[in-house]
């Protein structure tokens, strides 16, 4: 019944196109454009109406269109259904089934799969996190941590592995136990898109990095210190001649905030290119100040 009914409605749908039922589909895609242009002339028509014969309801051209379209697409799915699974009919009608729901449900069952992947993602990062914790929970507190900010370079370049420059470091402390290095490359000049994007990084970890000791080149010591970002280290008894002074925002008085050991040898020694000026400054809000002027004093000693 439902068969007939489609058979009924397929020819109606050839009719309302005004064309015979064994048109091809060249013709009917030829017929439906030169159908729907006319129904655009129609609209763009600001007087006179074109006669009862003329006129083309767009709606029913559509709807006659895609009829005989899905029509067609579902006869060639039967097709290749009974010749695929033509010795069992209820296989056939399975596969059939099959192909109707893919069809009308891809958008969904692709959106299912992208959130399966998010959600193992997801819960990838979240293992691998509490791995990394409780592995960070097994080393031993940090005892100063140093952030190489400014026109240095390591190793494969602009994101190393800073290992063994923590080793150098930790070398020269004995009592230490542990000593944790980052390096945030800062271009010299802004001459790419790639250099604007590693300015803009550079201005997220002043806003998020946490570390102890900061050794700059001079040019982002001048950005760095009048933003208030470094403590004071006038009563520290630092020789004047490697004194590096700065006011700030608040304060227009000059004051100690850097400590230049652009000449120690033990700091060259680490290995860093791109620039040769090290200038050491103390974050404002340290969680170990001390450690950082011990470092301070004693690569210094090192000239």
């Amino acid at each position: 019944m439902e068969e007939q009914n489609d058979l009924i409605k397929l020819k109606q749908a050839y009719a309302e196109l005004g064309l015979p039922e064994d048109a091809d589909r060249e013709a009917l895609d030829n017929r439906y454009y030169l159908l729907t242009r006319r129904a655009r002339t129609q609209k763009m028509r600001e007087h006179g109406e074109a006669g009862a014969g003329e006129r083309v309801d767009e709606d029913k051209v559509n709807a006659a269109y895609r009829f005989i379209k899905d029509y067609e697409e579902a006869q060639a799915k039967d097709a290749y259904a009974r010749e695929t699974y033509g010795g069992d009919p209820k296989k056939a009608a399975r596969a059939v089934k099959r192909a109707h729901f893919f069809h009308y449900y891809k958008l969904h069952i692709l959106g299912a799969i992208v959130l399966l992947i998010a959600i193992g993602y997801g819960i990838k990062s979240y293992v691998d996190h509490r791995h990394e914790q409780a592995e960070l929970a097994k080393l031993p507190p940090v005892d100063v941590s140093v952030m190489f900010f400014g026109n240095y370079l390591y190793g494969d370049g602009i994101n190393p592995d800073m290992t063994n420059v923590e080793a150098d470091i930790l070398k020269q402390f004995p009592d230490w136990k542990r000593v944790v290095a980052g390096l945030t490359y800062v271009p010299a000049e802004t001459r790419s898109e790639q250099d604007m994007a590693l300015l803009q990084k550079s201005m997220l970890v002043l806003m998020t990095d946490k570390s102890d000791l900061y050794i700059m080149d001079k040019v982002n010591f001048e950005k760095l210190a009048p933003q208030e970002g470094l403590l004071p280290l006038d009563g520290d008894d630092f020789p004047a001649n490697v004194q590096v002074k700065s006011k700030t925002d608040a304060d227009t008085a000059e004051r100690v905030y850097g400590v230049d050991l652009s000449g120690s040898s033990l700091m060259k020694a680490l290995g860093l290119q791109g620039t040769t000026e090290f200038i050491a400054g103390i974050r404002g809000n340290a969680k170990h100040p001390d450690q950082a002027k011990a470092f301070i004093r004693h690569y210094l000693g090192g000239s």
